[in-house]
């Protein structure tokens, strides 16, 4: 049970009995275990409850509420009150914040919030969705490349306390320009007297803001960076991403591309994670008719070649006994494959002139499998007296549709994405059903072979 589903009933008793002590109970909890109980209650309880948090307290909830939170405040809550809370976060928290609702609904809550913090946030809304610039924030600390020491642990001791993170410090000249980076942690033991200029390292690794989301979270998981810089063509410093946000991206990039294995989408709230009560039920069917009118069509191959083998069916009835086992062993190895290489894609690990190695690699790897569970196959058919012939056919059909379930699921992934198609848009059901309908042909024929039909 939830923390939502655990205080719900009683935050809404409070709540009809005397609304200040519902406001003095949540002020002590943090804002995320606030929007995970506000999260269980219905809409209109939920409003109530916003409406009883002071300022600070509400902008932070609102960063860790679902889209459906988030959309109901911003619609229904007073322009004032959001102004105000949204004055006490960071830029790039309250433009993910207002993102949530069209730009002709932010324009009255930015015209209240104070002059610097709606020019920051504006700023980031003009970039696109999905990108750096959205994720960047502006509160970082610069220093000027012929400080020493002493001159910047002065400077550090007066820093706005809401910048992001002091761990790494940019040096940056007064036109802007970024030079170098000093760790906190290599500025420390220097002597008072060392130049900023020995200290820093040359070698940065920035993004654009244009940069794709889950490009710069790769760049911070492969540096172990904390933050990331985004500069312009120039290599001007904008703003930096941060390792809390970044983290944010990997988890609704996870969500996204499971809801993509299954061949569904849901709607994004305002941090990018999905959400399922915040997906109207008509757009539901819509995004999930599609996929499944597909996986429907190719499920009908199946029946096909049944079809077209029926005299060799009736003829050995026995056949149809393995009929489960040959389709279920060729689906589940093609689902691993899938899976395993949708993987390597997303993390850079595989990329498209790796095709022959990774077709040669799962060769390998099905010849393996197929050949271990041919053994088990044969052993299996014998125990139900199938006789040796119509064993060593289930055996031999097992090791060719591991083969076979390989090569597809290898090579169908990397075909999308030379066709710039997302792969995990090729998702495990659609391997299943084309591995279960080839399989079915394969066994048919190993059949119509050995046995002589």
């Amino acid at each position: 049970m939830n923390l939502g589903e655990l205080l719900g009933p009683d935050v809404l008793e409070i709540l009809h009995e005397s609304p200040e002590a519902v406001r003095e109970a949540l002020s002590s909890m943090h804002a995320a275990d606030v929007a995970e109980v506000i999260g269980g209650l219905p809409r209109e309880d939920r409003l109530r409850v916003l409406e009883q948090l002071d300022p600070p307290h509400l902008a932070n909830t609102l960063i860790y509420s679902d889209g459906e939170t988030v959309k109901t405040a911003l619609n229904r809550m007073r322009t004032e009150v959001l102004a105000a809370a949204l004055d006490h976060v960071e830029a790039d928290d309250a433009a993910r914040i207002l993102s949530a609702i069209p730009e002709e609904k932010r324009a009255p809550i930015l015209q209240r919030m104070s002059a610097s913090d709606a020019s920051a946030a504006g700023e980031l809304l003009r970039y696109q969705p999905g990108t750096a610039g959205r994720l960047m924030t502006s509160k970082y600390v610069r220093i000027r490349p012929e400080q020493n020491v002493q001159e910047v642990l002065d400077e550090l001791r007066t820093i706005d306390p809401e910048v992001a993170t002091v761990a790494n410090l940019y040096v940056v000249d007064r036109n802007g320009v970024l030079h170098g980076v000093v760790s906190l942690r290599r500025l420390l033991p220097a002597a008072p007297r060392t130049a900023i200029q020995s200290l820093m390292t040359r070698e940065i690794v920035s993004a654009r803001a244009d940069t794709p989301q889950d490009e710069v979270a790769r760049l911070v998981s492969k540096y172990s960076f904390n933050a990331l810089p985004v500069v312009d063509a120039q290599n001007h410093i904008l703003g930096i991403v941060t390792v809390d946000d970044v983290v944010d991206v990997l988890v609704a990039g996870e969500t996204e591309a499971m809801l993509r294995m299954g061949g569904v989408a849901a709607a994004e709230d305002a941090s990018g994670s999905m959400t399922y009560f915040g997906t109207s039920i008509f757009r539901v069917v819509r995004m999930r008719f599609g996929w499944l009118l597909l996986l429907f069509v190719a499920g009908t191959l199946t029946g096909n070649v049944l079809r077209h083998f029926e005299g060799e069916m009736a003829k050995v009835i026995a056949l149809s006994f393995f009929i489960p086992l040959i389709i279920g062993t060729g689906g589940n190895a093609g689902s691993q494959t899938v899976s395993t290489i949708i993987r390597a894609l997303a993390l850079g690990q595989v990329r498209l002139r790796d095709a022959r190695r990774v077709l040669f690699r799962e060769m390998a790897a099905g010849l393996l499998l197929g050949t271990l569970l041919c053994i088990f196959a044969i052993v299996r058919a014998l125990l139900w007296k199938s006789g040796p012939q119509l064993s060593l056919v289930v055996g031999l059909t097992i090791l060719s549709v591991c083969l076979w379930a390989n090569i597809i699921a290898a090579l169908v992934p990397m075909l999308a994405q030379k066709l710039k198609i997302d792969p995990t848009v090729v998702s495990a059901p659609m391997i299943t059903t084309l591995v279960d309908a080839t399989g079915l042909a394969i066994y048919l024929l190993i059949a119509k072979a050995v046995l002589d039909l």
